[in-house]
């Protein structure tokens, strides 16, 4: 079945038409830069002028940064607060006509990587990270996802601040750290979140990925610790999934 996901964050978003039964990208990715704010009455015009572009009509899923509930976003701490008073569905319904699903945004990463990426391999329990701009943290338990759990947003174990203070892209980036400062303080903050999940299987996703021969060798875990296989079609497949009623077990 052919859906449209989106993919919006800080900077911008991600719009892709997929055949969500193959994870097949359709159409080539459009990307698209926040231009003036990440206000609702910024974004939303500009997120209908681009699926008018694309002549579609048809299920639609978005990944938001921040947890959801009912298809309605209940925190934004990367576009703001007057998100949560906005119905997106309603505000697209003219194009989805009532298919529409709206989840976390790396939910919408580990839902795409656990069907079309590299899958869970058999293990009961699975943490997939996405490190980026924050800490995006979804845990499957015997194939079912658990939404909106935001471990990211959890108190660091030893230094102030939340983990992704210290473990996001954004946070190397912001301190200017080598891949060995980050890998360090990336440790920490791993360790804690598998004491505390006791997964068989760590995905990380994310920018940083591009430097895996290098980090991966400098992170320990008990549990599996793999790359994931899908690129920056992630949050956009995931979301389409999630829009044709794709939350099944693997």
């Amino acid at each position: 079945m052919k859906a449209m996901g989106i993919d919006l964050g800080g900077s911008g978003f991600r719009i892709g038409v997929f055949d969500t039964s193959t994870g097949e990208l359709l159409h080539p990715l459009l990307h698209h830069s926040h231009v003036s704010s990440t206000a609702p009455e910024d974004v939303l015009p500009s997120l209908v002028q681009a699926i008018e572009g694309l002549g579609w009509t048809g299920p639609i899923g978005l990944g938001f940064p921040g947890a959801i509930e009912a298809s309605k976003p209940t925190t934004a701490p990367n576009l703001g607060e007057a998100w949560l008073t906005v119905d997106v569905g309603a505000a697209l319904h003219r194009f989805h006509g009532g298919a529409f699903a709206m989840l976390n945004d790396a939910d919408a990463v580990a839902l795409a990587e656990a069907q079309h990426g590299g899958g869970h391999a058999g293990h009961a329990c699975v943490l997939t990270l996405t490190v980026g701009t924050g800490l995006g943290t979804t845990v499957h338990q015997n194939g079912t996802m658990v939404p909106n759990l935001e471990y990211g947003r959890l108190p660091h174990p030893s230094k102030s601040g939340c983990l992704e203070e210290h473990l996001s892209g954004a946070a190397r980036t912001r301190h200017g750290w080598s891949l060995e400062e980050w890998a360090s303080r990336f440790q920490e903050g791993l360790t804690h979140l598998e004491t505390m999940v006791q997964p068989g299987r760590i995905i990380l996703y994310g920018g940083i990925m591009e430097h895996w021969n290098t980090i991966h060798p400098l992170l320990e875990t008990d549990a599996e610790l793999v790359a994931a296989v899908l690129t920056d079609t992630a949050g956009p497949l995931g979301a389409a999934l999630a829009a044709v009623g794709a939350l099944h077990p693997l």
